[in-house]
């Protein structure tokens, strides 16, 4: 097994780099005109620490990190999200479900956000 800082503590490592990129998020939403909020940091925070943890299982299930793991762990954090209303669904124009009933919002930020996450490992050297 070849995980870069061993599975024993692959659920603690990423608490701090996830804090941090929460709270830079935050920060963003400043510079676009809204609040900072402690709130929207936590969101934040959270989400980038469950992306990680979702990745464990699989990665010790297959005793190697994948590109498949990055796209899966997006994916349903993508659709978990829009399912509870708390995400939007970027590049897609909300006319398309309109236009298609048959496709479900849901689904669509499966493959969008299961993409993202998909296109960010390979940028990072990740293979399939």
């Amino acid at each position: 097994m070849n995980h870069p800082y061993g599975y024993k503590n692959c659920l603690t490592v990423p608490v701090l780099s996830s804090c941090v990129f929460g709270t830079i998020f935050a920060g963003l939403d400043v510079v676009q005109g809204g609040r900072f909020t402690p709130g929207a940091a936590i969101t934040y925070a959270s989400g980038l620490y469950a992306y990680n943890a979702m990745q464990c299982p699989m990665e010790a299930i297959h005793g190697r990190q994948s590109l498949s793991h990055n796209v899966l762990a997006g994916g349903i954090l993508g659709y978990v999200g829009v399912s509870a209303g708390r995400l939007g669904i970027p590049f897609v124009d909300p006319m398309t479900f309109y236009k298609y009933p048959a496709l479900r919002p849901n689904i669509a930020a499966f493959f969008v956000y299961g993409g993202l996450a998909g296109a960010m490992a390979a940028l990072g050297g990740k293979s399939m």
